[in-house]
């Protein structure tokens, strides 16, 4: 048997954290609702709203890639709203929909004498009298999505005024009561506070099954995504049971560790000429254990680190992957920080994806970073100690 050799190590640090997935499992239920929705919304000349919302690495992106495929397997128009700006905009809701925004200028003269006309046609850059948003939506006739993802951040970067909120609220609610008399689904995806956030622009009793939180993804999805990568990507030589094994004890249904992972693992493979070798598999569980880490790094890099800290410790004696009280988390950070700032880092880590609720609760979504979180925890307390220890510089 072949023996292994290191895969090239931008493999293992690359992140993928958007966009399609290769290898899509899982999320049924979701998409036969979303399905439901796109056919009623053709049936009542109406439309309708579908939020979706997710901790870091779940499979938004993914998932609002495969919706898109349901409704242009129908005939949908899909456009993709790179900023929230056309929902209070009309003229950028224009561009977005590939309405023209010129019109055509007849200048000449007319000869008194032979009373004939000489003259050219120019284009205008004066733009055409703008109706308002739900205008410009009421005259698009075909079944049209409107898709915005990564919500949370667009709202930071583009925060609308007051008068914008209102016309967030009346386009909203328009869509989401199928005002507009034509075909219109408005489908969105963001971290923590996206589902709260558009309850705020009127969108409060979502039909059933269309406001979601995203999760693991189960068992069975999780390894048909993981054998897809290790036999279709990799052309593995025999059965990758074991391999497949292996690799979900340690990406716990993540669709981001999965990916990753399963990444790696095929990279892996197809150094070692097909094989899958003990010291493969050991490389593989390196270099991902690298990349996780690197991962979660950089969900928590908007944060200082003492409320890191913080937070690490109000969950430390809590098992990870389990629920907690509010009142766990918030109590250590308003002692520490005071009441105004201690809601508002709550907020952000629940924005951020660090935290979300569960149920009546919360908890860290991904176990493997809640196990990280401690690790962490640990690996400062002993530096600290190490600190305190040190004797004096002479």
């Amino acid at each position: 048997m072949a023996k292994a050799q290191s895969a090239s190590p931008e493999t293992a640090t690359a992140t993928f954290d958007r966009g399609p997935a290769r290898y899509f499992h899982g999320r049924e239920k979701i998409l036969n609702t979303f399905d439901e929705l796109a056919e009623n919304a053709v049936k009542a000349s109406g439309g309708s709203t579908f939020i979706v919302q997710g901790a870091p690495g779940a499979g938004k992106s993914a998932l609002l890639y495969e919706c898109e495929k349901i409704v242009r397997g129908r005939g949908w128009d899909v456009v993709d709203l790179v900023t929230p700006s056309p929902l209070w905009d009309p003229a950028a809701l224009r561009r977005a929909l590939g309405f023209g925004m010129t019109r055509n200028v007849v200048m000449g003269i007319v000869d008194l004498v032979t009373n004939k006309f000489t003259g050219t046609n120019l284009t205008s850059n004066i733009p055409e009298v703008t109706p308002t948003t739900i205008n410009v939506l009421e005259k698009y006739k075909k079944p049209l999505l409107l898709i915005l993802d990564e919500a949370h951040t667009l709202w930071e970067a583009h925060k609308p005024n007051r008068e914008q909120t209102g016309t967030i609220t009346s386009v909203l609610n328009a869509i989401h009561n199928g005002k507009l008399g034509t075909p219109v689904v408005f489908l969105a995806a963001g971290l923590g506070e996206t589902i709260a956030t558009f309850r705020e622009w009127g969108i409060s009793r979502p039909s059933e099954g269309c406001s979601v939180e995203l999760g693991a993804l189960s068992k069975e999805s999780e390894h048909a995504v993981i054998q897809d990568w290790l036999t279709k990507d990799a052309m593995v030589k025999g059965a990758p049971t074991t391999w497949i094994g292996i690799i979900a004890k340690e990406t716990q249904g993540w669709p981001k560790h999965i990916t990753s992972y399963a990444r790696i693992a095929s990279n892996q493979i197809k150094t070692d000429n097909g094989e899958m070798t003990a010291e493969g598999i050991a490389l593989v569980l390196e270099r991902g254990k690298e990349a996780r880490s690197q991962y979660y790094e950089k969900r928590v890099d908007d944060f200082e680190g003492d409320e890191v800290i913080c937070l690490s410790e109000a969950i430390a004696d809590i098992r990870s992957g389990m629920s907690f009280k509010k009142e766990l988390v918030l109590s250590p950070l308003t002692e520490k920080y005071g009441a105004d700032k201690a809601k508002n880092l709550f907020r952000k880590f629940s924005e951020k994806g660090v935290i979300s609720k569960d149920g009546l609760l919360h908890s860290v979504p991904i176990p493997s970073m809640h196990d990280w979180m401690k690790a962490e925890l640990d690996r400062t307390r002993k530096k600290l100690e190490q600190s305190m220890e040190a004797p004096p510089e002479k």
